[in-house]
């Protein structure tokens, strides 16, 4: 098992000539602007498990970056005689320079809080974590090197594989977070703890392909290509694996310079109902269809009364097309949450009551009024097929059923009893997770649903299949 860790690490030095009041160059300055790389890439190991992706990543990293302007120093399986003396190399390369990069692709590890990459000639006991410092590099001494050289901008990344050579012995299992961050970008491949598999021999890790792929669009900031990384990482590995990003620098920096920033595309908005009203919220002005809009992130609501508005944003690169569907509101128990994050517990003090009708297969709830399905047919659904069986349920004399907003599902779940949240005197449920007609905000190919079990929610990709449990109003 591999778990990977990408960590980006950009310093932006206030003292450079042509930069603005943000610490950053111009567009034109970027262009003339010096870039070195060093990338490195550890498939085999003599204490070590080998390892199958790391030069296949390292070559990747190293090709794309030469199209983009930088000089790059390459090295593969590097022992740890050199790796000190070719990191003092490149830092020499940096001064003068405009931005550095460096890139590790190989085994690295966490020691008493310090992490360390690990030579192809490091040797170690398996229960020997002191002699991490003398057999392997500190990312430290990296970091060190390229800051000393004072050039306008380094950025470093790290693909390591993670298991743990010396057992549970001052050592863990995950690189340990940067410190003193301020003025950095660090992007982690997956979240703190997460694991993932090494691929395929003569493949890339996920990770680089979908870095890889974003580097080459045009005009796309750091923080936008990290942006989209993350978005297509999730998606690939079914949610398993979503990097994270921790952003503190001031200025911009492009991996493909755009060419002309104020460009301007167009942006179509489709609603239903079609008078529902759409504005963008970030500059303050109300959308009219097909509007032109120059590249970058808006926010966008749409509302309607008798609807549940909605809110999110769009990344605008291109010209874009979009349609948003707003949901009938219900008298539901509104919940406070931030981006549905934590729940606020003080909205359920009361106790909760329920009563069975129309021969026991539905459920009132008799504080929202709404009524539910009992029991669910026991099978999982697309997020569309759980759409169109909650139109097509005929259940109780009714046929006005419908998927339950995140609201309503969040509301059925009594979380103060933790383990199960659902009243099994009234409903027989599965202890997993139920489809919400509620999408993600932030990525429309995801939806919500909530766990039955616990009460938890998260959103998941709509073509996965997950359990039904349809609502209506009562009259």
């Amino acid at each position: 098992m591999r778990k990977l860790v990408i960590i980006i690490v950009v310093l932006l030095a206030p003292w450079l000539l042509q930069a603005n009041v943000n610490g950053m160059l111009s567009i034109d300055g970027m262009k003339k602007e010096k870039r070195v790389a060093l990338v490195i890439g550890n498939n085999n190991y003599k204490s070590l498990s080998p390892l199958k992706n790391p030069i296949n990543d390292a070559k990747a990293l190293k090709k794309i970056l030469e199209k983009r302007g930088f000089e790059v120093m390459y090295e593969s399986n590097i022992k740890k005689s050199n790796m000190r003396k070719v990191v003092k190399e490149f830092s020499e390369k940096l001064k003068n320079s405009g931005v550095g990069l460096f890139f590790f692709a190989g085994h690295g590890v966490q020691v008493d809080g310090r992490n360390y990459l690990i030579a192809s000639d490091s040797t170690f006991a398996n229960d020997d974590a002191d002699a991490i410092e003398y057999e392997a590099v500190a990312l430290n001494y990296v970091l060190k090197k390229m800051k000393r050289a004072k050039n306008r901008l380094n950025i470093v990344i790290l693909d390591a594989c993670r298991n743990n050579p010396f057992g549970n012995r001052g050592s863990s299992g995950g690189l340990a977070s940067v410190s003193n961050a301020r003025g950095m970008f660090i992007a982690y491949a997956t979240e703190a703890g997460g694991v993932t598999k090494d691929g395929r021999s003569g493949s890339n890790g996920i990770f680089t392909k979908y870095l890889v792929k974003n580097m080459q669009v045009e005009g796309l900031s750091i923080e936008e290509v990290f942006k989209r990384v993350r978005r297509d990482v999730h998606r690939a590995t079914n949610g398993e694996q979503s990097p994270g990003v921790y952003n503190q620098i001031l200025g911009d920096f492009y991996f493909t310079l755009p060419k002309n920033l104020r460009a301007a595309f167009q942006l179509s908005i489709e609603t239903k109902p079609k008078s529902a009203n759409v504005e963008i919220v970030n500059i303050g002005k109300k959308y009219s269809q097909n509007m032109k809009l120059k590249r970058g992130v808006y926010n966008i609501k749409v509302s309607k009364s008798g609807y549940v508005s909605k809110e999110g944003d769009i990344d605008l690169q291109n010209n874009l097309s979009i349609r948003i569907v707003l949901d009938e509101a219900t008298r539901i128990v509104t919940v406070p949450k931030n981006d549905l994050g934590k729940w606020n517990k003080k909205i359920f003090r009361g106790k909760r009551s329920y009563s069975k009708v129309k021969g026991g297969k539905v459920v009132k709830d008799n504080y929202t009024k709404l009524l539910w399905q009992k029991s669910d047919d026991g099978k999982k659904r697309s997020w569309k097929d759980a759409l169109s069986y909650c139109r097509t349920l005929s259940l109780g004399g009714f046929k006005d059923w419908k998927l339950p907003s995140f609201n309503e599902l969040y509301y059925l779940a009594d979380r103060s009893k933790f383990k199960p949240a659902i009243d099994k005197k009234f409903f027989k449920t599965k202890n997993s997770s139920y489809w919400t007609a509620t999408e993600y905000k932030n990525d429309l190919s995801r939806a919500w649903h909530v766990f039955f079990d616990d009460g938890g929610d998260f959103y998941n990709r709509k073509t996965n299949k997950v359990y039904v449990r349809c609502v209506r109003a009562s009259k």
